[in-house]
Order: C-alpha cells, then sequence, then structure tokens
C-alpha cells in the first residue's frame, strides 16, 4: 500500500463541491468529481487516494453502491458517507453494506468534517503500516528459507568428502588400532552432520506436506548401538546402566531387526529420543532400548526412570514443548514424531513419577 494523504469528493451538486474546497483545500490534498462515474473514472485515473467521501443520494448510482465499487476498485480506501438525508436505515446500509468509517451528516460543520478526515487517514496509515508488516515479514520468512535451502545444498559437499576419505584411509596397512578407531569417529561424526542436514531438509518438507518417502529396507539394530556407544562415556560418569535388548533378551552383535524407512531419518530420530532418554534419566539408574518385532512392525521401547514434567505431559510431541533442560528446543520429540508418521508408522509417549518413561516407535518391517 503506497503512502497516501489524498482525498476525494464525489457529490452530485457543484455548489456542495466548490463549498468543500473552499473550506479544506489548505489543510488537505483534495480532489472532487461531480457525481458517482466521475468518482469511478477520478479513482482509476487520479489515484491513490486514502480517503474518499462520498454523498449518499445521487442520480443514477447511490453513495453506498458508488462506495462498494470503489472499494472493488481499490480496496485500501477509507469510505466515508456525507449526505443531507440523516434516515437511521440508511446509515445502517451504509455501514453494513459499504464497510463505511464514518457517516456524517449534511450541512456538516468544517470542524467537524476536519476531524472526521484526521481519524479516516489515520485508519488509513495504520493498515498500510499493518500490511507493510505482514509483506516484510513474509518476505523474511522467505529469505530465510532460501538461506536455509542454500547452506543445506552447500554443506553436503565436503560432508560428502569427510565421509569417504576416513573410508579409504582405513584401508591402509601400515595403520594401528587407535589410528583406524580415530577415523572411524570421524566418518561417524560427518554422517551425524549429514543426518542434521537432511533432516532439517526433510522436516521442512514434511511440515508442508511435500515430503517423498523413499524407502527401503534398513537394519535398525546397528543404528542403535552407534547411537548408545555414542553416549556411552556420558553415560558411565553419571553410574547409568545402557543396554540394548532384542525379543527380551540382551542383543548380540550379529542381531538384526529390519524395518521400512530411510536409514538417516531413523538415525535421527532414534538419536534424539535415546539423548532424551539418557539426559532425562536419574543417575545410577538404567536406560533401557527394547527392540522386537510385532506381526508386520519394527517396534522400538526407549525407557529410563525419569518422568516427564507434568507441564508437558500433554503437549510432548508438540514443537517447542521442552522443560527443565538448559539447552533444550523442544524440537527433538517434534521432528521424531513427523519421521515416524512419515514412515508410515507411529509414536507414543508413557510416564508416571514411579515407573518412569517409556517412549514406542513402530515402523513398517518389510
Amino acid at each position: 500500500m503506497p503512502h497516501c494523504a489524498k482525498i476525494l469528493f464525489v457529490d452530485d451538486e457543484p455548489a456542495v463541491l466548490d463549498s468543500l474546497r473552499r473550506g479544506l483545500c489548505r489543510c488537505f490534498d483534495m480532489a472532487t468529481a461531480a457525481g458517482p462515474e466521475a468518482g469511478l473514472a477520478a479513482l482509476a485515473q487520479q489515484g491513490p487516494f486514502a480517503v474518499v467521501v462520498s454523498d449518499l443520494r445521487m442520480p443514477g448510482m447511490d453513495g453506498v453502491t458508488f462506495l462498494k465499487k470503489a472499494k472493488a476498485l481499490c480496496p485500501d480506501i477509507v469510505p466515508v458517507m456525507l449526505t443531507g438525508h440523516a434516515d437511521l436505515s440508511a446509515a445502517m446500509a451504509a455501514v453494513n453494506e459499504g464497510h463505511i468509517f464514518r457517516f456524517l451528516t449534511k450541512p456538516c460543520p468544517i470542524p467537524t468534517l476536519s476531524l472526521s478526515l484526521d481519524a479516516a487517514l489515520e485508519q488509513y496509515r495504520m493498515a498500510a503500516a499493518q500490511k507493510e508488516l505482514v509483506r516484510v515479514t513474509l518476505e523474511n520468512a522467505r529469505l530465510k528459507e532460501d538461506v536455509e535451502r542454500i547452506m543445506r545444498h552447500d554443506l553436503k559437499s565436503p560432508l560428502t568428502t569427510i565421509i569417504s576419505l576416513p573410508q579409504v584411509l582405513r584401508l591402509a596397512e601400515n595403520l594401528d588400532d587407535d589410528q583406524r578407531d580415530m577415523l572411524a569417529l570421524i566418518e561417524d561424526a560427518g554422517y551425524m552432520v549429514l543426518s542434521m542436514v537432511n533432516l532439517s531438509t526433510a522436516l521442512f518438507k514434511m511440515e508442508r506436506g511435500q515430503f517423498t518417502l523413499e524407502p527401503a529396507d534398513v537394519d535398525l539394530m546397528p543404528i542403535i548401538r552407534k547411537i548408545v556407544s555414542v553416549h556411552a562415556e556420558a553415560a558411565a560418569s553419571r553410574g547409568l546402566k545402557l543396554s540394548v535388548h532384542l525379543d527380551g533378551r540382551p542383543a548380540p552383535p550379529e542381531a538384526m531387526l529390519l524395518a521400512r524407512g530411510e536409514e538417516l531419518l531413523c538415525y535421527s530420530m532414534l538419536a534424539n529420543l535415546i539423548a532424551n532418554a539418557v539426559e532425562a534419566s536419574p543417575d545410577g539408574e538404567a536406560v533401557t532400548v527394547e527392540a522386537g518385532r510385532d506381526g508386520g512392525t519394527a517396534r522400538i521401547v526407549i525407557a529410563n526412570k525419569g518422568a516427564v514434567p507434568e507441564c508437558v505431559r500433554k503437549r510432548f510431541f508438540e514443537k517447542y514443548a521442552t522443560a527443565g533442560k538448559p539447552r533444550g528446543t523442544g524440537l527433538g520429540t517434534y521432528s521424531a514424531k513427523l519421521i515416524a508418521l512419515a514412515h508410515g508408522g507411529g509414536i507414543d509417549m508413557e510416564t508416571d513419577d514411579v515407573a518412569g518413561t517409556r517412549v514406542t516407535v513402530c515402523l513398517p518391517a518389510p
């Protein structure tokens, strides 16, 4: 909406327009039109106008009809009705049908008319400021999304090198075990960053209903073991016992649990949930990951003895729902739910102050 303070007066009586010009031309930027047809032509040819003041009773087209057409032609104008017929029905029609800002009667004293015009101009300026704020907000949001999209794209090239080089270097025969372990750590860190980049892209599309899953058979057990190993040292420092079970028994190294999905998304989902369980667990307690097959579903239950705070239990999977975690963003469980649903699965949480918290993830099995 352009900045404007111009006012158009429309009346079928030339004497009235002359009187308005004499009384108001020194205070306002104004134009006049003799009748509704001339008023519509003036709006199209002499605009933009901020305020349009129209007589009610005019031959060929009444003021309400004229102002409705004027609003259709110029949606931003503030309409004011000025008439010598001060009947209630006309006022109601003018306000309800024509969306009139003010209804004034003739003869209207110049000071009264001036105050109404000042109020109408202020209404126009407020609407203009609000519309500009909305425009700038949307433009900034689009710019932010564009920058994030470019960053996600540009990060993938160097990450591919970071991930692939350790794989090549580990083939060398002159490396000891410690060096191979360090290369494995570099590779894992690269995969973790890549998963975060891919996750942000995928979540962006999931929130807008634009995500298309490209499923494959994914073995969840190596993913779970890798995530648990990442937290092993921190857990040990707090006396936490981390354990992984498959079908009710400790999972052997060769254990498998297949699901249909995308590996990086499954990694990101389970990494968030296991990290939450480790952070929420009281010191000296156990954090368990129980995996298994239930018919056509791969089921993972992540349990700890900490209870979810009462204030976020009903909002546990909502965006930005967090409590008691200084660095918590409230996005971990929200993203986990999006990922589970995008895979055609589901996610659920049970918590109480005695038993602690269990988060159950279900994914389609092959």
